[in-house]
């Protein structure tokens, strides 16, 4: 780790605080230079000091890097005919009958190398750095089978060996059920757990419950299966359909329930009251034309909001954090503070990152985003990356934008 100190000086600092998820945000505002030392924040001062490293950030503001608690990288081949058979106004089934759907990805991924999955993730990776993402979560899911599960695993922890960002693996093995059916193929993941423990691929493990996926019964069966073995759990619940899975999961002890388009009232009182973290993926709702979740009325009865793109070639190929602020501002009823909170502080809780990432203080990692904007309504009011000026992963500079004119 460098030690030697870097000062990023004339920047609004703009920042939620703490190390837990929030439903009520606070924002913090400052004027001044942030110091860095080893990679994490040394101080936060009104006056500048000597340093051996100095980025002059006069007019701009510094948020903490944006996180990105689920995306479904790594995974080859595209999918562009299905976006034009949805347009069209062709059913999923329809796309499933023409040879696509998520079957075709998982033949993409079978007959890839890990190499080519891993070049594939970091191309990814690093349009994800280009919008300011300093952390994101990776998903396993497209093998469906033991060798193949292992492989997408085993290429994010390459892609981790070559790009700066933090990367979160989960083990995604329940993401759709194969030719064998529910019940063998459960008993079939739990056999996956041994290896994936045993390689210590993943601390997280998820399921897709919803319609056309996994049963209630035999989601709640798995992620208890895989608590007990010391994993952390995660659910897609109720994208689709209400299933009541969203407060199963949370009673479980989930880190997050995610999508919860569908949510009820009765289970956002019982996400607020275990303080599970709903990661909501409103780009994925504006890509397929479904509802948005209730964000507003899950704010207002103290559930902590995280959004995230849910990045994957068949339901949602947008992955900006700009343009996820944007709908949750327009559309989710969520105020730009929230919003950003949420991308930031809430997001990095919804990966059990909170004591080190997510917000710009004293202690944590110099994960840091500067972006040429004058107030933080400037985000979803203009949502480009073109805003991003530079970004800084433990106190190093990792992007910055080229085709940036000085002011």
């Amino acid at each position: 780790m460098n030690s030697e100190i870097l000062e990023i000086r004339n920047v609004r600092v703009v920042t939620a605080t703490g190390s837990h998820p929030v439903a009520r945000c606070g924002i913090k505002y400052f004027d001044g230079n942030i110091r860095i030392k080893s990679g994490k924040i040394l101080s936060i001062d009104e006056d500048a000091k000597d340093a051996e490293k100095i980025f002059d950030g006069k007019g701009m503001i510094a948020i903490p890097g944006f996180v990105d608690p689920h995306t479904h990288i790594p995974f080859t081949g595209e999918r562009s005919h299905e976006f034009i058979m949805r347009a069209t106004g062709q059913k999923y089934s329809e796309i499933l009958s023409a040879g696509g759907g998520i079957h075709s990805t998982v033949n993409n991924v079978r007959s890839a190398t890990i190499e080519t999955l891993a070049f594939e993730g970091l191309k990814h990776a690093g349009w994800l750095l280009k919008n300011g993402v300093t952390t994101f979560e990776c998903k396993s899911g497209y093998g469906l089978d033991l060798p193949n599960e292992l492989k997408q695993l085993k290429a994010m922890r390459m892609i981790s060996e070559y790009t700066p960002q933090r990367i979160v693996p989960t083990f995604l093995g329940a993401h759709a059920i194969p030719p064998c059916g529910e019940e063998k193929y459960i008993e079939l993941l739990k056999k996956m757990l041994d290896h994936v423990r045993a390689e210590s691929l993943s601390e997280f493990v998820d399921i897709f419950c919803d319609e056309g996926a996994f049963s209630v019964e035999g989601s709640k069966e798995f992620l208890k299966y895989a608590k007990s073995m010391g994993f952390k759990i995660k659910a897609h619940a109720e994208e689709l359909s209400l299933n009541g899975f969203g407060s199963i999961a949370s009673e479980l002890g989930a880190t997050s329930v995610d999508h919860l388009a569908m949510c009820s009232e009765e289970e956002m009182k019982v996400l607020a009251k275990n303080k599970t973290v709903a990661v909501l993926l409103p780009l994925t709702s504006f890509y397929l034309k479904n509802p948005y979740a209730p964000a507003r009325r899950m704010i207002d009865d103290g559930v902590a909001v995280a959004l995230g793109s849910d990045f994957n070639p068949g339901s949602n190929t947008f992955y900006s954090p700009f343009l996820t602020i944007h709908l949750a501002v327009n559309h989710l009823g969520m105020t730009p503070e929230e919003a950003f909170v949420a991308h930031t502080l809430n997001a990095a809780c919804a990966l059990d990152m909170g004591k080190w990432i997510g917000t710009i203080e004293v202690g944590k990692y110099a994960d840091i985003t500067i972006l040429d904007a004058p107030t933080l309504d400037y985000i979803p009011y203009m949502p480009t990356e073109e805003i991003v000026r530079a970004v800084f992963i433990n106190g190093v500079k990792v992007f910055e934008n080229r085709n940036y004119f000085s002011r």
